[in-house]
């Protein structure tokens, strides 16, 4: 999404993945500087963009077909990926400071939408 990724910072949450040891030190050795599940309050989900884009895919597919395999299903989440706006992702990331702002004085709270 960035011209120069190494403006990018990584953020983690608790999923088993992320937090395996495999995967941190990926991360260590990898990458300019991602946040470890430590750095995020636990109840801020909101906090990232990748959490609204699931749910815009989720909504997106729900409208479709209810998939009866796999390969349905793989298609359905394509269709709706595809169908995302630049506009939406830059949305997305641009709310940042909005909700990093509301966050903190909700002293790490859910900020709901």
């Amino acid at each position: 999404m960035l011209p120069d990724m190494s403006r990018a910072i990584f953020q983690q949450d608790g999923a088993p993945a992320h937090t395996a040891k495999k995967t941190q030190e990926w991360c260590d050795n990898n990458l300019v500087e991602f946040w470890t599940k430590e750095t995020w309050p636990g109840n801020s989900p909101d906090l990232n963009p990748i959490e609204n884009f699931w749910s815009i895919v989720k909504h997106d597919i729900q409208m479709m077909p209810t998939p009866t395999n796999v390969l349905m299903l793989e298609n359905h989440v394509k269709l709706a990926w595809s169908r995302i706006s630049p506009e939406i992702l830059e949305n997305l990331v641009s709310g940042m400071c909005n909700r990093v702002k509301l966050c903190i004085k909700r002293k790490g709270g859910y900020i709901g939408k």
